[in-house]
């Protein structure tokens, strides 16, 4: 076998199903190995759809994925879907085509760039192969890594005259990472600092989820009556009518929650990472103390005071620490019973329409009625995304997915295809804004040439919208952020998808539910005018 067998047989050997990619001729070995492998290629439109239909793909089944791309070029096209993968803590392994081993060391050659420097920042482990009997365990190596607790993306860089080279060695297996315990003196400081407290909130991360503890971790809190709140990629822990959910943090502006979370006198952070929400706006600057428990220690170089670090197996120090705290209730609590409220009303109040188009609330109230539980919600980035957050519950783990690391545009459409083609779900839902689809929009054709099924819901705008909020915010003026859209009609013809324009809330509702099978782009307007800012029950005016 040539080196890029060998490759491909240790991608196999570790359980690697699908490889998403586009072809060079720096790649072609390693896309003739591939060919012959068990493993699955879909060939892609672009290198970035490709990394984040990978990023999907381990989000949804908690392995890696490949892509991969040829060299110069296709390599930096990569760049932001395994960016979003390396944030997001998705397990992904990223192949690179490169030139001959002899260009490496010139000053210019063409297409050559280092791109064991380039992914170095945006990856976990980064290698260029040199020789045949490094490759087993570079690879084996990188495997571990990309599975390691707070798993991400990993990168090697092939040679194209490594790739064809003779070999004799055999794949070697990576063994998989196994999750530490934590330590006794640590859940005992824990259990000390819980029992003190009057008044602790749980914030609960993506770290929950994928250590698939989620069971765990709603025992916990309701077996002690303590609230919970999670982190826009943790949602589904508790059901959406629960009277301790106070749904998601981060919004960019003060929230219900917020009143909520100036009164605690403890955060219990269970697989929280300060990727998605800033720390000090938990624990009030540092000053709130924070019970930290996740698979590995935290990081001190935020603004919060970890009063005790409980680093080990997530589920399994709930449980301990549920068993330890057996009989200790916490009283029932008048400002989060308050706050429950409140975030119940906002999610069920009708807006009524405007005349720039459906209020977002509404929208998502009539997503979430249609949504069976097996739907899967894709939300993309822009202000949907802060919507979606806000308003749309989810029955489960992992039915809702928020990019919320990197939060790169352009996710929805190719993480829908990634969705679509695991088949897992009965159906998959993306939402996405217009400045967002078009990123990647050439995937159309990728979708229809697979066969696929799935629905995209287009919030159409004709701006940057989220960025407008902001400058606004900011200076109370925004630069010139507008821009035109095509015919949806004759685009989502041209390749091979039905289109349907629904202008009110009833003809949304009859397309979810009658478009279900095949490729459907469903486009409506959308007005922001009520996003970003916090949202109050009106005043009712008394004659």
């Amino acid at each position: 076998m040539n080196v890029a067998e060998l490759l491909v047989a240790g991608l196999e050997e570790a359980g690697v199903t699908t490889a998403y990619g586009v072809p060079g001729e720096e790649n072609t070995h390693l896309m003739q190995a591939l060919e012959t492998s068990s493993i699955d290629v879909v060939l892609t439109r672009h290198e970035q759809a490709a990394a984040y239909m990978a990023s999907v793909h381990a989000r949804l089944t908690g392995h890696p994925a490949l892509c991969f791309a040829t060299l110069g070029p296709g390599a930096t096209n990569l760049m932001t879907g395994v960016a979003d993968a390396h944030l997001d803590h998705a397990p992904m392994i990223v192949v690179t085509g490169q030139g001959e081993r002899a260009r490496l060391n010139k000053t210019s050659s063409h297409q050559l760039i280092d791109l064991e420097r380039l992914f170095e920042p945006v990856t976990k482990f980064s290698r260029t192969l040199m020789c045949a009997e490094e490759v087993n365990g570079l690879l084996a190596e990188a495997i571990r890594i990309a599975q390691e607790p707070n798993p991400g993306a990993v990168h090697l860089s092939l040679p194209e005259d490594l790739a064809q080279a003779n070999t004799t060695m055999k794949p070697v297996p990576a063994p998989h990472p196994a999750t530490a315990t934590a330590a006794p003196k640590a859940m005992a400081s824990a259990l000390d600092l819980l029992k003190k407290s009057q008044r602790p909130l749980i914030i609960a991360g993506d770290g929950v989820v994928r250590a698939r503890a989620a069971r765990d971790m709603a025992q916990f809190a309701t077996q002690a009556n303590i609230p919970l709140a999670t982190t826009f990629m943790a949602k589904g822990i508790l059901p959406a009518d629960h009277p301790l959910h106070l749904h998601c943090i981060g919004q960019p502006f003060d929230d219900h929650i917020d009143d909520v979370i100036d009164t605690r006198d403890l955060i219990i952070a269970v697989g929280f990472d300060p990727i998605e929400v800033p720390p000090a706006a938990l624990t009030s600057g540092g000053d709130v103390p924070v019970l930290h428990i996740a698979a590995l220690p935290a990081t001190l170089e935020h603004d919060w005071t970890i009063a005790c670090d409980v680093a080990g197996d997530i589920g399994q120090s709930l449980r301990g620490l549920s068993a330890a705290m057996k009989g200790h209730v916490w009283p029932e609590d008048p400002g989060v019973a308050e706050c429950v409220k409140q975030i119940a009303e906002a999610r069920g109040r009708p807006r009524g329409g405007h005349d720039n188009g459906l209020h977002p609330a509404d929208v998502l109230r009539i997503v979430e009625r249609t949504l069976a539980r097996d739907t899967l919600v894709l939300s993309g980035v822009g202000t949907h995304k802060m919507e979606v957050a806000r308003y749309l519950a989810a029955s489960t783990t992992r039915q809702i997915i928020i990019p919320n690391g990197l939060a790169g545009m352009g996710i929805a459409l190719p993480g829908a295809i990634a969705a679509a083609r695991l088949g897992r779900h009965g159906h998959v839902l993306a939402i996405c804004g217009d400045g967002e689809f078009m990123m990647n929009v050439q995937d159309m054709e990728t979708a229809a040439r697979l066969g696929l099924s799935f629905t995209v819901l287009l919030w159409e705008d004709g701006g940057y919208g989220l960025i407008k909020a902001k400058q606004e915010a900011d200076t109370g003026d925004h630069t010139p952020l507008s821009f035109g859209n095509p015919d949806w009609q004759a685009l989502a013809q041209s390749f091979g998808w039905k289109h349907v324009r629904v202008e009110n809330l009833d003809a949304l509702g009859t397309a979810l539910e009658d478009y279900r099978s095949g490729l459907t782009l469903i486009t409506l307007p959308i007005d922001y005018r009520d996003a970003l800012q916090r949202d109050e029950t009106p005043e009712v005016q008394v004659a």
